[in-house]
């Protein structure tokens, strides 16, 4: 009989150490199971029993390969793996002496492992498990802080150190697994580890100076959920934004002052470094003091004391330095201040003659007023006190010099020619021959007019070549007629003065400098000003030689040039400077008067969008409402309509599919506005609109060419269209017929107004303002043919952006809840009604009896799901009918959601009943290239099919079963949710919505309900929402609800 591990037993009993080194076991003193892996290697664990364990070790893993009979490896829990172990030589005796290989024989249990993660589980479980409590943070009496460690059990935390420290030799169990935690985790450890803090293995805990405790936050701040007040048991909260510090300068005594901080909360603890740390309870701030830790550490004790003569030094270098850090130094009130000039001063040189030399005297001008010697650097100390230029005597202040001025004078010194004379320390003065004046011409030419200020003397000026920077003066007026303004343009510097012709004719020329009558010399450092004048030009009417004439709705334009570009200088009357500042703020002085119904339903935002659309109105222009799918353009636009006066006429044109979205939004906020949706056979449509009593008509972009005669005999007030990038094809008939038709206002709104090209925003720019853009040809010639060019894009930027209103989600947040819900309606393509309509006439016949108690309860269900099928896609009903989009309205609105949904950056849950249906869906969505995840009662990797979605930023759809995916499934990287068929039950549809509407969720998530129009969906949610209290009852598929409900409701279902 064989003996288990034999051959490594007779290799290893054969050495001198071996019987010196085991320790005698007798049968039964180890315990043992076994398992196979997966490599069919037998895995081998021994462990003694009680009364041997202070002798043994807890335990010895072997990993035994049966076919060579030898031992691949072994682990022990107290010795290094190494072959002089005496736990796992002891126990190849123990083996040998009283366990058989027949052992091997029996079939051991199949276990599995794999080294793909980053540790073994035990390191693993120990790193989310990973916590540090800290004691003493609060306690001033006390010079250290305690740092425990919490699960880290199955680490060997001094050998972790140890390697942290030097990369010292340790185990493979340190070595295979520390990378289990992450890299501010490791960064932790390591600080400890070279801080060389005394540790405390039998209570856990570090002991850490507090003056070291300010660096280890820095290490500490990107571990969230790990850290802990020992004595509280509260979890410590980084906050990311500084800590709104300010301090305060106040007498303290008859001398001297005090600097205390100003704190809103009460101060908990402090600890001082760069940054300096604030405890307010378990909230951590982090605050940039730029103080030494001794001055921050007395400024918190309250015992920073300020002597008179630091005064100013705290009012301009530490108040500079303080502000950059965006705390406030505040001094009170009864502190009287010197006179400082703290600002950052620009350089001014005055060039001169005197005899034949040429004199440069240097200047640091504050405030454009004050002007100190240049020399002053000579010092080298932050602050002078000193006269100034043309000041006498005992007319001194406190001048700030920025450390950087001295770089500043040391590059003017090396651009210019070497000085006969450098008095610049002295006499703050240069000395040039006039041999060197050509040298010195070139040298002047090359001063940077943002840094020196060059004014020479007019004995000079037609010796120098002058960099001027020009500003355009535009002065604008109103014209007779309302649409127009006229105005005048000029350009000057300082006392030069130029025309128009007159630059237009030097940049003509292609001459590198203007030469002006008197003799002087200019190169015009801004050329581009006037080429931004010369394009305004271009857009406008010539009335005379220096007037011109231009459209209002160009006038935004206009000031934003002056915005973006302070050498343009705009002046108007009150009406055009009234115009500018509301487009600027994008409303009016006055808000517009609210229905009283809309002050409670609309939100902030939308109120803010209500305004701007308001303010377009008061001056007659018109805009694009963009904001992102899901934050009502449709009931802003509404707003308007309600406010429009009594009797006007106003169309709505929109996609076929959002006919009755319209229509629902309008009954549900809006009852007080007629309308009608125009479709039907042609002869209906016209009556529809001949009728005098509608106020509002909604009809599809399809209809406007056939119906575009009738049309254009109407006004209309207001003409809106709805997802207006449907008249991006400028050749189309439809888009021709939408421009020609008339109106007092329009309004395009699209959440994505570009999808493609730039051209898509001229077609929609066009339709709202014809030739604010110029001709297609010209705008294409000026914004699309130079494809990289940033100052064309920025230039199309500023033209359109007064007229273009979009708000983001994100940007709304705080005024969103948590999870809107909305239904979106639509309306049966005619083969699903013809379909919906032979069903309800066999029910009518067939199922309805005139008892209740002939009712066939299972025959009503399966009428109600064939209904109900129909109104998905008539294909579900009739597999003659081709599963193709078109013919079902819902689908058609479903893929539109869906591309505006993921053009918006959302991801996107789809839910449906019916797997038939979702089969439909993702065929649909393989042609159209849009990548997904799917899951019904058949997905067999359901796993990766949630992993895919939840972390590959490609995938942004989520096919899924109602009945397979309505619960355990975790979901938040979705924040769009799409019912496309309602249930009975909505408890259903809310555990649907519920997969990532849950925790772990941070934004907001928008839920849409597909609802056929007049179908038995529009009655399944009226009794959702009727009898709610009925549907916790329903067994899913059962006919308890049916049953439930009275003869008149169930015939209601099939009604039409």
């Amino acid at each position: 009989m064989a003996r288990l591990f034999s051959k490594d037993y007779h290799d290893r009993s054969n050495s001198w150490y071996f019987n010196h080194a085991i320790i005698l076991l007798e049968d039964g003193d180890l315990w043992y199971w076994h398992t196979l892996d997966e490599s069919d290697n037998v895995l081998f664990r021994f462990y003694p029993t009680r009364d041997k364990r202070e002798y043994f070790s807890a335990w010895v893993e072997v990993l035994y390969d049966p076919r060579e009979q030898r031992i691949l490896s072994f682990q022990c829990a107290e010795c290094a793996q190494d072959d002089s172990c005496r736990h796992y030589l002891s126990l190849l005796r123990y083996a040998y002496n009283f366990i058989s290989d027949d052992i091997l024989k029996e079939k051991p249990v199949q276990t599995c492992d794999s080294d793909s993660l980053r540790g073994n589980l035990r390191w693993i479980s120990n790193s989310h498990s990973f916590k540090l409590l800290f004691e003493g943070i609060y306690n001033p009496g006390t010079s250290k802080i305690r740092i425990y460690h919490q699960g880290l059990e199955d680490v060997d935390v001094p050998g972790l150190l140890k390697m942290m420290k030097d990369g010292e030799e340790v185990s493979d169990d340190i070595r295979e697994n520390y990378r289990v935690f992450d890299s501010y985790q490791l960064a932790f450890f390591e600080y400890i580890a070279k801080s060389g803090l005394h540790y405390s293995a039998k209570n856990s805990y570090w002991s850490l100076p507090k003056t070291q405790f300010a660096d280890l936050l820095l290490h500490l701040e990107h571990m969230p959920g790990r850290l802990f007040v020992e004595e509280t048991d509260e979890e410590l909260a980084f906050v990311s934004q500084a800590y709104p510090l300010a301090l305060r300068i106040e007498r303290a005594g008859k001398k001297n002052y005090s600097l205390t901080p100003v704190l809103v909360d009460e101060l908990s603890a402090w600890y001082s470094g760069y940054p300096t740390w604030l405890f307010f309870r378990n909230k951590i701030h982090k605050t940039w003091l730029p103080f030494k830790e001794e001055v921050s550490n007395a400024i918190f004790k309250r015992e920073m004391q300020i002597m008179p003569n630091d005064l100013v030094y705290y009012r301009s270098v530490v108040h500079n330095e303080l502000a950059e850090h965006g705390i406030y130094l505040d001094f009170s009130e009864d502190i009287e201040l010197p006179r400082v000039m703290d600002s950052h001063p620009k350089g001014r040189l005055y060039v001169k003659e005197m005899g034949e030399d040429i004199l440069i005297d240097g200047f640091w001008v504050y405030q454009d007023r004050y002007e100190l010697p240049i020399g002053m650097l000579k010092y080298g100390k932050p602050l002078v006190y000193s006269t100034y230029r043309g000041s006498d005597a005992e007319d001194k202040m406190w001048f700030y010099l920025s450390p950087y001025l001295q770089d500043k004078a040391q590059a003017l010194l090396d651009m210019l020619p070497p000085p006969q004379v450098n008095q610049l320390e002295q006499n703050s003065q240069l000395v040039f021959r006039n041999q060197d004046f050509a040298a010195l011409q070139k040298a002047v030419f090359r001063i940077d007019e943002e840094d020196w200020e060059l004014i020479i003397d007019d004995s000079l000026n037609r010796r120098f070549i002058m960099k001027i920077h020009l500003e355009a003066d535009i002065q604008v007026q109103r014209t007779e007629d309302i649409d127009w303004f006229s105005y005048e343009v000029s350009y000057r510097h300082k006392d030069l003065r130029f025309s128009h012709d007159e630059l237009a004719r030097y940049f003509k020329s292609k001459d590198e400098f203007l030469h002006t009558l008197d003799g002087r010399i200019f190169f015009i450092s801004n050329p581009q000003i006037f080429a931004e004048v010369d394009q305004l030009l271009a857009r406008s009417v010539q009335d005379t030689d220096t007037v011109y004439r231009a459209r209002i709705l160009n006038l935004p334009y206009y000031h934003r040039l002056r915005e973006e570009n302070p050498a343009f200088k705009i002046m108007g009357d009150d009406f055009l400077e009234n115009l500018s500042e509301d487009l600027h703020e994008r409303k009016l002085k006055r808000n517009p008067d609210l229905p009283s119904y809309l002050q409670t339903i609309l939100r902030g935002y939308q109120k803010a969008g209500v305004a701007w659309l308001s303010m377009l109105k008061h001056y007659r222009l018109n805009g694009i409402l963009a904001d992102e799918m899901g934050l009502g353009k449709t009931i802003q636009a509404l707003a308007m309509i309600a406010m429009a006066p009594e009797g006007s006429v106003n169309l709505v044109i929109c996609p076929k599919t959002l006919l009755y979205n319209w229509a629902g939004e309008i009954e549900k906020f809006h009852t007080n506005i007629p309308y009608a949706i125009v479709e039907g056979s042609k002869t209906n449509r016209i009556e529809l609109l001949e009728n005098p009593n509608i106020r509002l008509y909604i009809m599809s972009y399809s209809m406007v060419s056939s119906d575009a005669a009738q049309l254009k005999k109407m006004h209309f007030d207001w003409l809106i269209l709805d997802e207006a990038q449907n008249i991006k094809n400028v050749s189309a008939q439809r888009t021709k017929a939408i421009k020609k038709l008339n109106s007092n206002y329009r309004l395009a709104l699209s959440g994505t107004p570009i999808e493609n090209n730039l051209t898509e925003l001229w077609s929609i720019m066009d339709f709202l303002m014809p030739g604010y853009l110029g001709s297609l040809k010209s705008f294409k010639d000026r914004y699309l043919k130079p494809e990289d060019d940033h100052e064309a894009r920025q230039a199309l930027h500023r033209l359109s952006s007064p007229f273009l209103l979009r708000r983001v989600k994100k940007e709304v947040l705080l005024e969103l809840p948590d999870k809107q819900e909305q239904i979106s309606w639509c309306k049966m393509s005619p083969i699903q009604e013809k379909l919906y309509l032979q069903i309800l006439d066999t029910v009518q016949k067939k199922l309805m009896p005139g008892a209740p108690e002939e009712m066939s309860y299972v025959h009503i269900l399966a009428a109600l799901t064939k209904l109900r099928q129909v109104c998905n896609h008539p294909h579900l009903a009739n597999s003659d009918v081709l599963p193709v989009p078109e013919l079902s309205a819902k689908l058609e609105m479903l893929v539109e959601l869906v591309q505006d949904a993921i053009s918006a950056g959302h991801k996107i849950l789809v839910f449906s009943q019916f797997v038939q249906m979702l089969q439909i869906i993702r065929k649909v969505f393989d042609d159209l290239a849009i990548s997904y995840s799917y899951l019904d009662g058949k997905t067999r990797d359901r796993a990766e099919q949630v992993k895919a979605f939840e972390s590959n930023d490609d995938i942004r759809l989520f096919l899924i079963s109602l009945k397979t995916g309505g619960t355990g499934l975790n979901l938040t990287a979705a924040d769009t949710v799409i019912l496309y068929d309602p249930w009975w039950n909505p408890m259903v549809e809310n555990q649907a919505i519920d997969r990532t509407h849950r925790i772990g969720q941070t934004r907001k998530v928008q839920v849409f309900r597909l609802i056929t129009k007049a179908s038995v969906e529009e009655k399944i949610l009226s009794l959702q929402q009727n009898k709610i209290e009925l549907f916790n009852e329903v067994i899913e598929g059962g006919t308890g609800i049916l049953k439930s409900m009275s003869l008149e409701e169930l015939k209601s279902l099939f009604s039409y």
